[in-house]
């Protein structure tokens, strides 16, 4: 008798999850490929994939992989970009004519892991359908070509995703390691400071005379974004630089009722900016909203509820919401909700289409080097 190979291991419904996922990557990198070979025909076809989603700010991750941060002309400006992503860029890469392809295999590597921790987050409560369009729907979510791009979000969802499922198990020396990398990766890994607190709370009932030591765990994500502190104060003599070229380099300050207005403004810009700066950024926020309202009303665990009201919150604070439907992409437990709201087989198809289309106008955008999130 043959010995069970790893695969067939898998549970079926994660190895459809896991199917769904790379059908959903094929797509995008194929779009990709096809747009940037469209646009560039004399490149090799290596060339073409490593080139193909290095677009704003994906770069600037492989310029620190690959000189760290200097405190001087405008490589001070890359302080604002946290440090965990570039790191693992550097560890992957061992040729530095190839470090943009190394950035890719840890953006999808960690992206896939991010997914199979999502199906299994959706299944501590929900059947094998509920997970497994969770994991559809992020997959094919209009902003999803982030994940497979030389950008944060692949590692940044693996990490949080993970942190969340650990902490649902009680885990919470592992839960808070993974925070503690998460807020290495972006700002918005603090946003689990206040989720993993309210896990924690939740799971004891709310009785603070439950409370144990463990609970100190969960401030290792903190620590992880005083270590990026430290890392502003060595490179530049001030921990609280980039908050500094946030505002005067990037533009970036908080700000939400400029960035609404301006977003309302964009709407009457020529196609597509009117698309991608105004009706896109409008249409996300509202779509958040609606998934914080979602999870009151239909009762998901406060912990997620509360990572999406923060996570929207943090989305639409700054004065440019141009990045608003990646960001709001961040609320994970928002396609756990869509899950369990697409019961009906003509809900699933009807969102799928729509998305997927989405997905497919904005790749290209974003390929041909256009503003597209």
């Amino acid at each position: 008798m043959k010995a069970p190979s790893i695969l067939q291991k898998v549970p079926y419904s994660l190895r459809m999850a896991i199917l769904v996922v790379i059908v959903a990557k094929i797509l995008v990198f194929s779009l990709g490929y096809a747009a940037n070979y469209m646009n560039d025909a004399s490149a090799s076809p290596l060339t073409v994939i490593m080139n193909q989603f290095n677009r704003w700010d994906a770069p600037h991750y492989i310029d620190i992989a690959r000189n760290w941060y200097i405190n001087q002309g405008d490589q001070r400006n890359l302080i604002v970009f946290f440090p965990l992503y570039p790191i693992l860029i550097r560890l992957a890469t061992v040729n530095f004519s190839y470090m943009s392809l190394s950035a890719l295999v840890v953006s999808n590597v960690s992206s896939i892991i991010a997914f199979v921790y999502l199906f299994k987050l959706a299944k501590l409560d929900f059947d094998d359908s509920v997970a497994l369009k969770a994991v559809l729907f992020l997959s094919i979510f209009p902003t999803a070509y982030f994940l497979s791009a030389p950008y944060t979000e692949g590692l940044f969802f693996a990490l949080v995703i993970a942190s969340v499922y650990y902490a649902r198990l009680s885990k919470w020396p592992l839960a808070g390691f993974l925070g503690l990398f998460a807020a290495l990766t972006r700002i918005a890994g603090l946003l689990l400071l206040p989720t993993l607190l309210v896990e924690y709370l939740h799971q004891k009932g709310w009785k603070p005379r439950k409370i144990e030591a463990n609970i100190l765990w969960i401030g290792l994500a903190l620590v992880g974004f005083l270590i990026y502190l430290n890392i502003n104060n060595q490179v530049t003599g001030n921990p609280f630089t980039f908050i500094e070229i946030e505002r005067t380099h990037w533009s970036n300050s908080i700000n939400p009722l400029t960035g609404l207005a301006q977003a309302f403004g964009a709407v009457n810009k020529p196609f597509p900016e009117n698309i991608t700066i105004g009706v896109a950024p409008l249409a996300f926020a509202f779509l958040g909203l609606l998934a914080v309202a979602g999870g009151f009303v239909r009762r998901l665990r406060p912990s997620y509820t509360v990572y999406m009201l923060f996570t929207w919150m943090l989305a639409v604070s700054t004065a440019w919401w141009i990045s608003v439907p990646r960001y709001v992409m961040a609320m994970f437990p928002m396609f756990i909700l869509l899950g369990l709201l697409s019961r009906r087989k003509a809900v699933t198809i009807a969102v799928t289409v729509a998305s997927v289309a989405a997905l497919c106008f904005f790749t290209v955008l974003f390929t041909l080097g256009k503003w597209a999130f």
